[in-house]
């Protein structure tokens, strides 16, 4: 390990370049999915909302927290608020990064303590700053990314910590007898929960048992059979218990603290965003490279301090996928090979990106690579699998470089390989890998440059690198201080991005720039004819500038070439209003209404029509009442419509 100073130094240092890269952008305006997940998200608007916002978000109800917390302090107004806890969530993650760094970062090669030094700098320096954690931290949306990404740094740092405190003497010997006795209360109860839980939820997710009834059944089964199980294992237990009692009793009390909180964090991740859910996977590759530098030592784990880890994770898994029928995604998007050849080409693109970060677009239109794939595809194949290949048998000679890369693509896997997510490359998914990427770049700069000049030259390369990467975060960051600048700039790199089109049309739309909305979801449309939103979005914006009819053909067009497109319908029943067709219109809605029976936007406009033209109050009350039911509480609709339902009641 670094001495004090240096540590205390290089982590004033790190965090200084992060304040001085970020805090200028404080005053960014909300963008993207900023809109819909943050300020028009209802279940935010109390802290204490919880329960709303587990059933909105059951998987990152942690994380919906701590928008909660921030709307609370902040208010909707100021999201230089919200950023500000997003930059300290970052500094955070490289203080944590340091400390990794500094205690796992093995000296293998290193000339002297110079080279540990550097090794810890560059790692930690270019995570700081690198331009790739900005869709993390500008992004207010980003925060899930580096919000998890804080409590898989903090296991992972509880958990070297353990290892130190049980490394030798008698919490060393305490340790393994511990462990066997712990895995066997895990295994009982995890087998338990198999046992009882995974009929429950088959039946549930049937339609044959009711989910509290399953639950109780579940629950009350689990029950017996742990019970049962432990009865019989009693002995066992007593005869581990008397094997570990000559142990240190301060250090027992120190290592499970440390290994308490090693999983308190886990699940805190898990609670945050799915991809937290690869630290087990971490875990087992630094005991494999950093920790044991031995793959054999690194299973022998997995039947001690990592079965807890690994087995409980695996259970939930289990029992999601038997209670809903998917682990990834409820929706189908792609075929899942479709999906692994795409992807293989989006991690090339990352790799690409942390080496020279350049050009970066909060949309990458990333085409779909269909079934064989591409030359480039197998090329890019081929080196990632050389790469894994290479790097997993340089554990006892490189193991920082192989933690590195395995590392890498093991917390890339969840999102970028069989399982189809909506878009097939975006920039935040990299925040988690850049932990790999962090270990490889201080290899590279703390072990083998030196070995090819001096520390000097060596120091000065990583500056120059720094540099860089510090020119290109602010050129990036730059456009992100206007919306209409960060989607002008991703149509201009990627032209045929149609939904980054359709993106800028809605910024204009918004701004009541009509006929350069209706550019944009033009071109939108050259660069892809199947885009439905663009379409409809294009007859919604002629129909408001005026353009009656052509707006009603695209938007008929648009209506025969899907099935149950409710916007589309919508509009184009208040396109027939406008031109007289009230008849139409009811007609359209209705349908709409049969495509989607909670559909709001339906239920106002027929409300319109019974309230108006049509004159019945009766079903005007109705449709307007259902509106109230369905509808944002904070719509700037809802005002209005309660004074008419109570002047059509009274």
């Amino acid at each position: 390990m670094t001495d004090p100073v240096f540590r205390r130094r290089l982590l004033i240092g790190a965090l200084l370049a992060v304040a001085a890269l970020y805090l200028p952008f404080l005053g960014v305006p909300w963008e993207y999915d900023d809109k819909v997940e943050i300020v028009r998200n209802r279940v935010l608007r109390h802290p204490g909302n919880l329960g709303e916002m587990a059933a909105y978000n059951p998987f990152r109800v942690l994380l919906l927290y701590t928008f909660a917390g921030d709307l609370w302090a902040w208010g909707i107004d100021r999201p230089g608020g919200f950023r500000f806890t997003n930059i300290v969530i970052h500094g955070i993650n490289v203080a944590l990064l340091l400390s990794l760094l500094d205690r796992l970062g093995n000296r293998h090669g290193q000339r002297d303590a110079h080279g540990h030094r550097l090794f810890v700098a560059a790692g930690t320096l270019l995570f700081a700053v690198h331009p790739l954690a900005i869709e993390s931290v500008t992004y207010v949306s980003g925060r899930s990314s580096s919000l998890a990404t804080l409590f898989v740094l903090g296991s992972v740092r509880s958990y070297v910590g353990y290892l130190e405190v049980t490394k030798e003497g008698a919490a060393a010997a305490w340790e393994q007898s511990w462990w066997q006795r712990a895995n066997l209360t895990v295994g009982v109860v995890v087998g338990a929960g198999l046992a009882a839980g995974i009929p429950a939820a088959l039946l549930t997710s049937a339609g044959k048992v009711e989910a509290e009834r399953a639950a109780m059944v579940g629950a009350g089964a689990t029950g017996v059979l742990i019970v049962g199980a432990m009865a019989v294992l009693a002995g066992r237990w007593r005869a581990l218990s008397e094997a570990g009692a000559s142990a240190d009793r301060a250090d027992v009390v120190r290592a499970g603290r440390l290994y308490t909180a090693a999983w308190v964090m886990f699940v805190l991740g898990c609670l945050t965003k799915e991809i937290a859910a690869t630290l087990p996977g971490i875990l087992f590759l630094a005991e494999g490279t950093l920790i044991g530098r031995s793959w054999r030592s690194a299973f022998a784990t997995l039947r001690g301090r990592l079965f807890p880890f690994f087995a409980i994770p695996a259970f939930l898994i289990a029992l999601r996928a038997a209670a809903y029928g998917y682990i990834a995604s409820p929706e189908f998007i792609r075929p899942w090979d479709v999906n692994l050849l795409t992807q293989i080409e989006a991690v090339g693109h990352y790799v690409r990106l942390w080496v020279v970060p350049y050009p970066q677009s909060i949309f990458h239109d990333l085409a779909v690579v269909p079934v064989p794939g591409t030359p480039t595809t197998w090329v890019v194949a081929a080196a990632l699998i050389g790469a894994i290949a290479w790097a997993a048998r340089q554990q006892a000679s490189a193991p920082a470089l192989s933690f590195g890369i395995l590392c890498l693509f093991a917390t890339l896997a969840p999102t970028s390989s069989v399982f189809a997510l909506k878009e097939t490359m975006v920039e935040h998914r990299t925040y988690l890998p850049s932990l790999g990427f962090a270990f490889a770049a201080a290899w590279a700069f703390g072990t083998w440059l030196p070995r090819l000049a001096s520390p000097k030259v060596s120091a000065g390369v990583l500056a120059v690198a720094l540099a860089g990467a510090s020119v290109l975060h602010v050129s990036y960051d730059m456009l992100w201080r206007s919306e209409e600048l960060l989607w002008t700039h991703a149509v201009q790199t990627n032209p045929r991005a149609s939904h980054a089109w359709r993106n800028l049309g809605d910024l204009f739309r918004g701004q009541r720039r009509y006929e350069d909305a209706a550019e944009a979801y033009r071109q939108a449309l050259a660069a892809r004819d199947s885009n439905v939103e663009a379409r409809a979005s294009l007859g919604m914006v002629l129909g408001i500038d005026g353009h009656w009819e052509e707006a009603a053909v695209v938007l008929e067009e648009t209506v025969k070439r899907t099935t149950c497109y409710t916007p589309a319908i919508n509009n184009l029943a208040m396109i027939k209003t406008k031109q007289g067709d009230n008849a139409g219109a009811v007609d359209l809605y209705d349908e709409s209404l049969r495509c989607n029976p909670e559909n709001p936007m339906a239920h106002l406009g027929l409300g319109h029509l019974y309230y108006g033209p049509l004159r019945d109050r009766s079903k005007a009350a109705q449709h307007y009442s259902s509106f109230l039911e369905l509808a944002d509480p904070h719509s700037r609709d809802v005002p209005v419509i309660k004074q008419r339902v109570l002047e059509l009641t009274w």
